[in-house]
């Protein structure tokens, strides 16, 4: 299923689409965390997925 497909299920409040979403970008969000500090890396990979959430839901594609 392609991402905007996915995105267009997340505005019409599908969760598992969101959770499809989160889950194909783990990976590049956790290469991404691997030089922060240990201490604090749990808490900006929420706040990543956090922003990830926040932007799918506001997309609007003109």
């Amino acid at each position: 299923m392609s991402l905007l497909t996915l995105v267009q299920r997340v505005q019409n409040n599908d969760n598992i689409a969101m959770q499809e979403i989160i889950d194909r970008f783990e990976p590049k969000i956790r290469k991404s965390l691997r030089f922060t500090n240990a201490s604090v890396r749990e808490d900006m990979r929420q706040e990543i997925v956090f922003r990830l959430i926040k932007a799918v839901k506001s997309y609007n594609r003109a």
